[in-house]
This record gives structure tokens, C-alpha cells and sequence, in this order.
């Protein structure tokens, strides 16, 4: 809706320079588009302007000419329902055209950044922002269509990208286009360091990217970088220790976790025993109370003392307890969900399936309950 507002009060200036040169049929044509875009009352006081001069003329002229003023009038809103229809295809005539060719041969010819922008070489970033949302939204290739449009679109994010940056403008008032592309790839050759804050490559990226930051973020603008994987193109970035310790900062606790989750899989021994035979857990015991068989390393060493022994088999047979729960809960839930699809399939086949599935699991644990309680 901003942006529709900005491209209205445009339209209103373009009629008001038409109301300067007595063209009240252009000028109508400019207040519908604007109106089109964003109803203001500015653009309702200019039409009532140009009703008055239409309707109380001069005393001395004569029928034929305020015939003439009414056909003209006529033909202005003919032209305007043309002119309108055309504007939702996106499209102009060569009329409508004039004005903003000439801005863009203007742009596309200008070497200077801040003449491209129309500000000063004093100018504030608050200034910079102000013209640049002006000109970009003035000449952007979804809204002009006069040609050369992309071109001067893509100067104009091309002038803002270096001055809206503090150092890059400060080596832009230094060397000006000396370091343009052609200056960088010498110096590149030469393998000599330097600031190189543009390249013609990232026109497309620049100009677009930055018209989507700008206008897409309600924060600060974060300006857009971009790395290319091949050496012979320019990097956007620019390379210093400074950036290379920062990413280092970063990227510090990450390895940091990195490490101690290494380090920790050596720190954690490994059990005792196993309720199952596995590769190092070969040897085959048995709890002195409750019969329950466990396997251990070939290495393993009995504890010594009684007391010792005895906390040892608990802890075995807290370990087959919880591994019963755990095997009996899978069994019921595999036995509940069959009885819920064979309902829900009413197969009464894989129902009667269902209600025969065991549990030996449960079983083992509720005899183990009663015996042991």
C-alpha cells in the first residue's frame, strides 16, 4: 500500500506540470492513474480544478472554441478509458513515455552515483533512503515499462549499494569509478588486497535484492552478500581478519559441543553385564534368588564381599523387571491395535485372530510379581 501511495503522488506531480502547459486532457489521464493506484484528496482537488477551468472559460471566446473545448474534454476521457484499460495490462503509449525516457537516458548516461540518486555528496542516509525509494520505485521493470527501465533500475540499486555502505562510499569519494570491475580484476592479478565494493556481475542480484530488503524488511536494512564458488568472479563481501575472527567466534561453540560429545562416548564405561548375549557379553550367569540369567565379559571379576554381590544381582534384577514392562507393553499395544483395525475392517477372521494373540511377556512379569513379592 506505501508503495502504491509513493506511485500515485507521482502521477499527481506528472499532472500538475501538465495543468502548467494548459494540457488538462494529460493531466486528467495522470489523476485517474493516481487514483487507480491510491485515492487522495489532493488528486480530487486537482480534477475539480480542471472541471472549473472547463466550465467557466474565458468570456470572449467563441462557440466554436468552447465546441472545441468539449470535444477536447470528450476525447480526454475517451483517451483516459483506453489509457486505463491499457494501464491494467501494463502498458503505456509513446506519450505517456516522454518524460520518463528522458529520465532514464539521463540515469543510464550519469557516472556519477550521487547524481544518479539526486542528492549531494553531503548527503544524510536518511537523504539516501528518501531517493531511493523514490527512484526505485519510480523505475522498477514490474512498473515501468518505458525501455531502458532495467537498466536504469539496476544503476540505481548499483548507486545506492555503495553509498548507502560507510566505507564503500568513503573509497568511492577517494577513487571514484577507479575501482570499477576492470580496476579490481588488475589488482586481483597483481595479488594486491583492497576494497572492491561492486561488480557489473551482481547487477541482477544487487538491484533486485536490494529493492526486496529495502521494502521487505521493516527493521534495518541489512544489505545483501553474496559468495560465488568460482575464482574468477567477484565476491560481494569484503575479506578481512576481522570477518575471519568473527565467523571463528561463532562457530566456536558448536565445536566446543563437538568435542565434549566425543570425548564423553570415552569417558562412559560400559555395563557390567547384559540380559542378552552379545558380542563381548559371552559368559553366562545366573542370580543366586531369583534364577534370572544374565551374561557378562570374559574379563569380568565377581564383586569380593557379600554385600557388594548382593547389589550387584539387584541391580540385574531391576534391569530384567524393567526390560519385562517394556516387552509387555509392545505386546499389548500390538494386540490392541490389531483388535482396533480388524473392528474398524469388521474382519472378523483378523478379529478372532486378534483376541488369540498371547502376552507372554505380561504373563512372565505377573509371575514374577507374585513369586518375588
Amino acid at each position: 500500500m506505501e508503495a502504491n501511495k509513493d506511485a500515485a503522488l507521482h502521477y499527481l506531480e506528472l499532472a500538475e506540470r501538465a495543468l502548467l502547459t494548459n494540457d488538462n486532457a494529460r493531466a486528467m489521464r495522470y489523476i485517474n492513474k493516481s487514483e487507480d493506484l491510491f485515492p487522495t484528496q489532493k488528486a480530487q482537488d486537482l480534477r475539480d480544478q480542471i472541471k472549473h477551468r472547463a466550465t467557466h472559460s474565458s468570456s470572449n471566446s467563441t462557440t466554436n472554441e468552447s465546441n472545441a473545448t468539449s470535444a477536447n474534454h470528450d476525447r480526454a476521457n475517451t483517451n483516459h478509458n483506453s489509457s486505463h484499460t491499457r494501464h491494467r495490462t501494463n502498458s503505456k503509449t509513446t506519450e505517456d513515455f516522454t518524460s520518463e525516457e528522458e529520465a532514464i537516458k539521463k540515469i543510464k548516461t550519469c557516472k556519477d552515483y550521487y547524481k544518479i540518486l539526486g542528492v549531494s555528496k553531503t548527503a544524510s542516509e536518511a537523504d539516501l533512503k528518501k531517493a531511493y525509494r523514490k527512484l526505485a520505485l519510480q523505475f522498477h521493470p514490474d512498473k515501468c515499462k518505458a525501455p531502458g527501465a532495467t537498466e536504469a533500475f539496476k544503476a540505481i540499486g548499483k548507486a545506492f549499494s555503495v553509498l548507502s555502505d560507510p566505507k564503500k562510499r568513503e573509497d568511492y569519494d577517494q577513487y571514484g569509478h577507479a575501482m570499477e570491475p576492470q580496476y579490481e580484476n588488475n589488482h586481483r592479478n597483481h595479488g594486491h588486497g583492497g576494497h572492491y565494493y561492486y561488480s557489473d556481475d551482481d547487477d541482477d542480484f544487487s538491484a533486485e535484492e536490494i529493492f526486496n530488503l529495502f521494502f521487505g524488511y521493516s527493521g534495518p536494512t541489512n544489505r545483501a552478500y553474496r559468495r560465488r564458488q568460482h575464482p574468477n568472479t567477484f565476491h560481494f563481501t569484503t575479506h578481512s581478519p576481522q570477518t575471519n575472527t568473527t565467523t571463528l567466534t561463532q562457530i566456536l561453540p558448536y565445536l566446543l559441543l563437538f568435542l565434549i560429545s566425543i570425548i564423553g562416548t570415552f569417558l562412559v564405561s560400559e555395563p557390567q553385564f547384559q540380559l542378552h548375549r552379545t558380542g563381548k557379553y559371552t559368559v553366562l550367569r545366573t542370580t543366586r534368588s531369583a534364577d534370572i540369567k544374565y551374561y557378562v565379559k570374559q574379563d569380568f571379576r565377581a564383586p569380593s564381599t557379600q554385600t557388594e554381590l548382593d547389589r550387584f544381582e539387584s541391580s540385574v534384577i531391576d534391569e530384567y523387571i524393567s526390560d519385562l514392562r517394556n516387552q509387555c507393553y509392545r505386546e499389548q499395544q500390538h494386540k490392541e491395535s490389531t483388535i482396533w483395525r480388524a473392528r474398524m475392517m469388521n474382519d472378523n477372521n483378523l478379529y478372532r485372530q486378534a483376541q488369540q494373540l498371547t502376552t507372554p511377556s505380561c504373563t512372565k512379569l505377573s509371575q514374577f510379581a507374585r513369586a518375588y513379592a
